[in-house]
């Protein structure tokens, strides 16, 4: 599987259509809540967080959306796949390509609210090495990204579509 990835931090057009192929459950584990109006969400995320977002690409088909928002000394990532290619991988190797270049972002530590049903999520997070707490309903997961090294590739005609 190769991704390419693309900054869409302020692209509507493009984060509305990607949820387009998101159904509501995702949805709600994304954002931990109902959301009905995902582009204001965005606008909070973009403009008072400085949050970029990030499109993951499998030739020409966006498979991801990506967020990373600047939070209590450290960023929260999410990672969003598109609900007819989940449970293929492309979570983990995401994941585990944004371990690599979030520290270069300067990033050394990631945090995510994860809801405990998503056992599959906390799994990858376990394997990674990462720290989680939780309680009844919620997991804070932290994982230091020290010494993982990476760089952030993009497709050059994609941006330039998409730009």
């Amino acid at each position: 599987m190769e991704l390419d990835y693309v900054e869409v931090t302020g692209r509507y057009d493009l984060v509305l259509e990607f949820y387009k192929r998101v159904g509501s459950e995702s949805i709600y584990m994304r954002f931990l809540a109902a959301v009905f109006d995902v582009g204001r969400i965005y606008e909070y995320i973009w403009e008072d967080c400085g949050g970029r977002s990030f499109m993951a690409y499998e030739g020409r088909r966006p498979v991801a959306l990506v967020d990373v928002t600047p939070c209590r000394g450290g960023v929260e990532a999410a990672i969003v796949v598109a609900d007819e290619l989940q449970s293929r991988g492309y979570g983990s190797r995401i994941a585990r390509d944004f371990a690599r270049v979030l520290p270069k972002m300067g990033y050394p530590v990631v945090t995510a609210q994860i809801y405990r049903e998503n056992y599959k999520a906390l799994a990858l997070a376990r394997k990674m090495g990462a720290s989680i707490r939780c309680d009844a309903v919620m997991c804070n997961v932290v994982l230091s990204l020290e010494n993982k090294g990476g760089v952030l590739r993009s497709a050059p005609a994609l941006l330039k579509e998409v730009g």
